[in-house]
C-alpha cells in the first residue's frame, strides 16, 4: 500500500507520451517501434488488472482509457507539442527569452486537462495510493512556475563553469546524503511515518542544501523542495515541522518564508 501509485502515475504519463508522440513520428521508421508497442501493451495490461482488482469490474479501466484519450485531445489543443519538441532541441541561454514566453502560457493551460484523468484513476487505486497520485500531480503547477520564472533562469543560472565544475566535483559528497537516506527507507509506510523517520527526511534535505552551499548554489534546493514539501504535506511529517513556502522574488532568487 502507498507504494504502487507513483508507478501507476508514471505509467499513465508514459502512455500519454507515447500517444502524443505518435503523430510526430508518422512517416518515419523506428527499429524499436514493435518493442515500444509491446511495452505499452504490457503497461495497459497491468493497469487493467489493477483497476479490476481494486474496483471489482472492468468499468474503471474502460473509464480511465476514455479519460486518457480526452486528456490527449485537451493537451494537444492547449499545447503546440510539435513546436515545443523542436524548440527544446535548440533551447539555450540565448533562446530562452523567446522560448519561455511562448510555451509557459500554453503549459499553464494544460493544468486543467489532467483533472478528469486524476479523478478517473481513483477507482483503480487504494486510498493511500490515490493520495500520492494527487500529491504528485499537484507538483506540476509549482514546477512549471519555478521553471518559467525569469524566462527559465533556474535552468541556466548555474550553467557557468564556476558552478558546474564545483557541483561535478561534489558527486561523492552527494552520495553521502543519498546513501544514508536510502539505506533507512526500505520499510517506510508513507501514511504512517514516525517522527524519527520524518527527522531522517528533514536531515536529507539539510544535507543536500549544505552540499549545494559549498558551491554557492543553495537556490537549487528549490527544485528538490517541490518533492520534499509535497511529501511533508501528505505524510504525518506535517505534524512535526512547518513546511517552508517557496517564494520567487524579483532578484532572481528563491527565498523560503
Amino acid at each position: 500500500m502507498a507504494k504502487v501509485a507513483p508507478l501507476v502515475l508514471f505509467g499513465i504519463l508514459a502512455l500519454l507520451a507515447a500517444v502524443w508522440a505518435s503523430p510526430l513520428s508518422k512517416g518515419t521508421e523506428s527499429s524499436n517501434s514493435s518493442e515500444e508497442s509491446g511495452e505499452v501493451g504490457e503497461m495497459l495490461k497491468e493497469l487493467q488488472e489493477m483497476c479490476k482488482n481494486n474496483s471489482g469490474s472492468d468499468a474503471a479501466f474502460l473509464g480511465l482509457m476514455s479519460s486518457v484519450q480526452e486528456t490527449m485531445v485537451c493537451a494537444v489543443a492547449s499545447l503546440d507539442l510539435e513546436g515545443l519538441m523542436t524548440d527544446v532541441d535548440t533551447l539555450s541561454n540565448e533562446t530562452r527569452f523567446t522560448f519561455f514566453p511562448r510555451y509557459c502560457p500554453q503549459l499553464r493551460k494544460t493544468y486543467s486537462c489532467v483533472n478528469k484523468l486524476v479523478g478517473d484513476v481513483r477507482p483503480c487505486l487504494e486510498d493511500d495510493d490515490y493520495t500520492i497520485v494527487q500529491a504528485l500531480v499537484g507538483i506540476l503547477p509549482d514546477a512549471v512556475e519555478l521553471m518559467c520564472k525569469n524566462d527559465g533562469e533556474i535552468l541556466f543560472k548555474y550553467d557557468e563553469p564556476k558552478y558546474s565544475d564545483c557541483l561535478e566535483k561534489l558527486g561523492d559528497s552527494f552520495e553521502e546524503c543519498t546513501n544514508s537516506f536510502l539505506n533507512s527507507t526500505d520499510d517506510w509506510d508513507l501514511s504512517n511515518m514516525t517522527q524519527d523517520q520524518c527527522s531522517t527526511m528533514f536531515g536529507f534535505r539539510d544535507c543536500l542544501q549544505g552540499k549545494l552551499g559549498l558551491c554557492k548554489a543553495s537556490d537549487l534546493i528549490s527544485v528538490y523542495d517541490l518533492f520534499h514539501n509535497t511529501l511533508v504535506r501528505m505524510t504525518p511529517c506535517r505534524n512535526y515541522v512547518e513546511v517552508p513556502k517557496v517564494t520567487l522574488v524579483d532578484n532572481n532568487t528563491v527565498d523560503e518564508d
